[in-house]
């Protein structure tokens, strides 16, 4: 497991990367469904801390068949937010736990978001 702390994420850097994705880093939205459902950034994975913390423990194949997309590589650079950062660094904590050694945390999370950006949340 990596010692190293968890790179910290600010609005800009989330804003870029949304923008203009790089394929070595997935952006990781650990909030629950009916969240996501509310708002939702493109070019993002959501993984629900709450119902599914053992999502990254599970198999390439297990994985794909609950979530239905393919599993994050242990190469790519897992960065992690919620609605206000406490889940955030809790599930960096846990893909830690899980071999994943480059990861990142957005403290601001969708908060920040819908605060500095003129993007609003669906009726």
């Amino acid at each position: 497991m990596s010692t190293l702390p968890a790179k910290v994420y600010q609005f800009e850097d989330i804003k870029k990367l949304i923008t203009k994705p790089d394929p070595s880093k997935v952006l990781v939205d650990v909030r629950e469904p009916n969240e996501v459902a509310e708002f939702a950034l493109p070019h993002t994975i959501n993984l629900p801390l709450k119902t599914a913390p053992g999502a990254l423990s599970l198999d390439k194949e297990e994985f794909e068949n609950v979530f239905h997309i393919p599993k994050p590589s242990k190469d790519k650079e897992l960065i992690f937010f919620c609605a206000a950062g406490i889940r955030a660094q809790a599930a960096e904590e846990l893909a830690r736990s899980y071999g994943y050694e480059k990861t990142g945390v957005w403290p601001g999370s969708i908060n920040e978001w819908l605060q500095k950006s003129p993007v609003s949340k669906k009726e």
